[in-house]
């Protein structure tokens, strides 16, 4: 593993030595509104040739930090990392379109008793440790954990329904399940999700970035030490005008990614899959989306309301909306506690945090 390793940190250096990108401002707006393309072209298709040798013996979970044979010191910590992501982009397919797979989005609600202060302090405990376990998932692409009250909103992102399923085999999951059942006032409800930006393209070339130390163990960041906030918003819309709401939508979340010093650090667009047992009386006319949008803090998120692009995109969707839209601004980021993981780990690192 090691030998195979050190001939795929080579290739990503000799990529690196040949490929700049820019850091201005005018720039990254090229590489953002670019993403999907910018993704296939001809710089990812070298990159995702060089790990291609690699995929074979790399095709395992992402706990490699307990492999003795990564435990040796001199290994540094960049190739630490470029193993995460490599693994995350890991396939028995030679062909890049046939590793495409239908990303499972599920929002899953679970509400504590509201006497009990205890009960929420161990839902939290128990929900981070499930989620720092959920993100080492090989198939798993994001696994954020936030609390609003004694509501706790899991958003999970998962490559392919047999990763869902396999995510439910999971020990630490089975653990989660069984500790925090009899922490609940009313059973949990779940809404499921399609991606609209990013792409279900562009979530099967992501997962969340682990930091790593010289051990090859993951790195444990205190709590409280991020400063990230959190909001959900609803919108429902009319059918006829959901490409139009799409395209719209789309333009604003990366006019956000590219707000002041980087204050924006998620915009995420997805649009609900409703279910023969879901009650929607609008289910015909009208379909729910969900934004969710994460900021440095709350000045990045009061800059974002403020904003022309903002302003713009509430004047553009008002005739769109079959009713008012709804938003829950969450107490705490359970999950991830380190703001850094609000990033996307890929594989070609520099390039493709931008296009984000």
């Amino acid at each position: 593993l090691e030998t195979n390793m050190s001939s795929l940190n080579s290739s990503f250096c000799s990529v690196s030595k040949t490929t700049t990108f820019p850091r201005t401002q005018s720039d990254n707006k090229s590489a953002v509104f670019c993403s999907s393309s910018f993704l296939s072209s001809s710089f990812s298709t070298t990159r995702a040739s060089c790990i291609q040798s690699q995929r074979g013996s790399l095709r395992t979970h992402r706990r490699f930090s307990n492999s003795n044979a990564l435990r040796n010191k001199n290994i540094n910590e960049g190739l630490l990392s470029a193993k995460a992501r490599t693994v995350a982009m890991s396939s028995s397919s030679s062909n890049d379109e046939q590793d495409v797979k239908d990303v499972q989005i599920t929002l899953v609600e679970c509400f504590v008793s509201n006497a009990d202060e205890n009960s929420r302090e161990k839902m939290t405990t128990e929900t981070r440790r499930n989620a720092r376990e959920s993100i080492m998932e090989l198939e798993n692409a994001r696994f954020d954990a936030l609390r609003k009250d004694n509501q706790f909103v899991l958003v999970e992102i998962f490559k392919g329904k047999e990763a869902l399923s396999e995510h439910k085999s999971e020990p630490h999951y089975k653990n989660w399940n069984k500790n925090v059942e009899s922490l609940m006032s009313k059973p949990r409800a779940k809404r499921s999700y399609t991606p609209v930006f990013p792409t279900n393209e562009d979530w099967n070339r992501v997962n969340t970035p682990l930091q790593i130390d010289e051990n090859g163990q993951q790195i444990e960041v205190l709590e409280g030490s991020g400063t990230s906030v959190a909001c959900h918003v609803t919108i429902t819309v009319h059918k006829k005008d959901c490409a139009a709401f799409e395209k719209i939508s789309i333009e604003n979340a990366i006019s956000s990614k590219l707000e002041e010093d980087g204050g924006c650090l998620r915009f995420d667009i997805f649009k609900r899959i409703f279910s023969e047992e879901d009650e929607n009386d609008e289910n015909d006319s009208a379909e729910e989306y969900l934004f969710a949008e994460v900021f440095r803090d709350s000045r990045a998120q009061t800059f974002h309301a403020q904003t022309q692009h903002s302003q713009n995109w509430k004047t553009k969707v008002e005739p769109m909306m079959a009713k008012a839209r709804t938003w829950i601004q969450f107490d705490q980021v359970v999950f991830p506690t380190d703001d850094t993981m609000w990033a996307d780990g890929d594989a070609c690192e520099e390039a493709c945090e931008m296009a984000w």
